[in-house]
């Protein structure tokens, strides 16, 4: 597989190579027969937190820039991130040699049918239950009428005995409905992993369901994940969007999982929260969490936005803690934005963390956060 990684490179780059009057687009989606398409973000934070009285200061930047080489029926994409702190969508790689945070081609060999290859995420809805580890993947998309069929076969670790003992495999069902009646959306998922490599058992697969619904001026969505195996369980997102009656976006969101998922949530899409999302969500079986988060347009360069939320376990009731978030946007030209937060997370009885041997701890919590940053896109 790795000579594989290495062939996909190659191509990439040989597209460039052999395009004859290669015309540049700079911002554009490198669409265009024989283009190259360049579009970036860099990003600029200064960050100040209080876990327990325990202060810390950081500055992070983060620069991504994302290649699109075009020919024919033929793209090659390769997404370049550069982040002093090795957090790569997710990832969490550092390094020269990781540089290349995604890269695949897509080939439209028929209408009905694209094929697509290469390093790229197999996530699904918020990716809360899975964040779609997969990698080396090979694709095929059948494009229906009515609904877009993926097919997904990912080398998510190659054994290096020359056997499968350290394999972990992922075969990935991807089916979104086009036509599904009253849902304006309407998307299955499958993902069936064999981990040579986990202690719990060899084979496990999760299952998703993600759906949007509107229902006059209230809009509605949910997403439904179950793992099955070893790690089983299931968790539930309800999100009521309540925008079109007051004028301003205002989303009210509830989320539980059961006794028995025992599945770490991998995701972090769990925004606008500031703290919940990227610090306090390890292990959240048995909970039961509700939050609500507005934002408003000031004018045409100035937004506000806030959020709030409350978490218990569902049998006990003991409380695992409430949030509470404030920030603004403001937009000092087309491409550079400022923004600005706070956010506070107020202990309950505990929240479960990681003991760093492979159980989880209840731990009693506060944390504050400040943090300012300048986005320029390109």
């Amino acid at each position: 597989m790795k000579k594989l990684s290495i062939i996909l490179l190659a191509l990439a780059f040989a597209l460039v190579m052999t395009v004859p009057a290669l015309a540049v687009h700079v911002g554009d989606d490198g669409t265009a027969e024989g283009g190259l398409g360049i579009t970036g973000t860099y990003k600029v934070d200064g960050e100040s937190r209080d876990v327990d009285g325990v202060k810390d200061e950081f500055y992070d930047d983060d620069m991504e820039v994302v290649l699109k080489f075009s020919t024919g029926d033929v793209t090659a994409t390769i997404d370049l991130e550069i982040s002093d702190d090795g957090t790569y969508d997710g990832k969490n790689r550092s390094g020269v040699d990781n540089l290349i945070d995604n890269y695949y081609v897509t080939w439209q060999a028929m209408d009905a049918l694209m094929l697509k290859m290469g390093e790229y995420s197999c996530a699904f809805g918020r990716a809360i239950g899975t964040d779609g580890a997969c990698a080396h993947n090979i694709q095929a998309t059948y494009m229906l009428d009515a609904a877009d069929i993926g097919l997904i076969l990912a080398k998510v670790e190659e054994g290096q005995d020359g056997d499968d003992d350290g394999d972990i495999d992922s075969m990935v069902l991807k089916v979104d409905v086009k036509e599904a009646g009253p849902f304006d959306t309407l998307n299955l998922y499958y993902n069936n992993i064999t981990d040579e490599t986990a202690a719990a058992g060899p084979e496990f697969s999760y299952t998703g369901i993600d759906v949007a619904l509107p229902l006059g001026p209230v809009g509605f969505a949910m997403e439904y994940g179950a793992h099955g195996g070893d790690a089983d369980g299931n968790f539930m997102v309800f999100e009521i969007g309540l925008g079109d009656l007051v004028g301003f976006d205002l989303n009210v969101n509830y989320f539980m999982s059961s006794d028995d998922y025992l599945a770490a949530f991998s995701g972090n899409d769990w925004a606008p929260l500031l703290i919940f999302g990227d610090n306090i969500n390890e292990f959240w079986y048995d909970v039961t969490a509700i939050w609500a988060d507005a934002s408003y347009d000031v004018n045409d360069k100035l937004s506000i936005w806030a959020a709030v939320l409350a978490s218990a376990e569902n049998d006990a009731g003991d409380g695992y803690g409430s949030e509470f978030d404030v920030g603004l946007n403001y937009k000092l030209a087309d491409n550079v934005t400022y923004g600005a937060s706070y956010g506070s997370y107020s202990e309950g009885d505990g929240v479960l963390v990681s003991d760093g041997e492979g159980g989880t701890n209840l731990e009693d919590t506060d944390y504050t956060e400040l943090w300012h940053r300048i986005t320029l896109k390109f």
